[in-house]
């Protein structure tokens, strides 16, 4: 993401200066290779996902005559969960860490700046840099101690402690596919529609989770729990969308700026700003695709639950 970023950069000058064809041909190349890239890394971190899964299956498997057994769908809920909360905070760690350097070098910047009295910084300016340094700083020790948290939780999952970070292969947090366009369709492909009626049973709210409990037939309350799930992960999904619009629009604003202020014709003040803006819009981004992937990963655990009470 940082060397995309500088070569965006570079070409952004290139392309004030000459306004050249060639400079938005590189940017499409840039970016072509970048999605190649990303798919592969994609696939990568799904198998690791599914690798994890089967690992705390096996080890579940073993517990089952003791208090740790959990129910299969329990376990793979819990996986996914730690794995995009890890995946998540891996991406908002080094969004920090880029935005961390962005400041510290600022700072110096403006202290040149300042110190030979060429004007257009301020001592105010600089503190406020400082004070956005500071406060980057403090997200940085937030995820790394979340992170570390997460890696101990599916290290408990699997029976494994999980120290490096190529222990987990993860890339930038992407949606999971959920191709439903409607809640009787979602019924329909789970195979939850005529028979569910016959296999559904009155549902337990348990202090753990949600349990669907075996019966003859049908109830409202069983068809609620799966309608507001749903509906929660078509929420999370409108977010998704707002948020990778507003993500691209404030991603280059940030390059523009960064450019701007290296090259002596940007302000301190409207780079603090987009530095700013950047992380709180970028870190909004990545928590609401975690937020949907753990909805439909909670959608799916119901409906998992539901035909193993068939």
């Amino acid at each position: 993401m940082f060397m995309c970023d500088v070569f965006l950069r570079v070409v952004l000058v290139v392309f004030k200066r000459a306004h050249s064809v060639i400079a938005v041909a590189l940017i499409v190349l840039l970016q072509t290779s970048v999605s190649l890239w990303a798919a592969d890394t994609k696939s990568e971190a799904t198998t690791s996902l599914q690798k994890f899964i089967g690992l705390a299956l096996d080890y579940n498997s073993k517990n089952r005559a003791n208090s740790k057994y959990l129910p299969p769908e329990n376990i793979t809920f819990l996986v996914k969960k730690y794995y995009y909360q890890i995946e998540t905070q891996v991406e908002q760690l080094a969004t920090a860490k880029e935005v961390r350097d962005h400041f510290q070098k600022s700072i110096e910047k403006s202290k040149e700046i300042f110190d030979s009295d060429e004007g257009g910084v301020s001592q105010a300016d600089i503190t406020k840099l400082k004070l956005g340094l500071s406060n980057t700083l403090n997200n940085i020790i937030d995820l790394e101690h979340g992170l570390q948290t997460g890696k101990l939780n599916l290290g408990r999952l699997i029976n494994q402690e999980l120290r490096d970070s190529n222990d987990i292969i993860t890339t930038d947090p992407i949606p999971v596919d959920f191709p439903y366009t409607s809640f009787d369709s979602y019924l329909e492909a789970k195979n939850l529609t005529l028979q569910v009626k016959k296999i559904i049973g009155k549902a337990d709210i348990a202090s753990n989770g949600i349990d669907i409990k075996q019966s003859t037939k049908l109830t409202e309350e069983n068809r609620l729990l799966l309608h507001k799930a749903y509906l929660g992960v078509e929420s999370s999904k409108a977010k998704v969308v707002l948020g990778k619009k507003n993500r691209k629009i404030t991603r280059a604003l940030l390059v523009s700026e960064v450019a701007n202020y290296d090259f002596g014709i940007g302000d301190s003040q409207e780079l603090f700003e987009a530095l700013i803006i950047y992380t709180r819009v970028f870190s909004g981004y990545l928590d609401s695709i975690y937020t949907l992937n753990v909805a439909v990963a909670e959608l799916e655990k119901l409906t998992d639950v539901i035909h193993a009470g068939n």
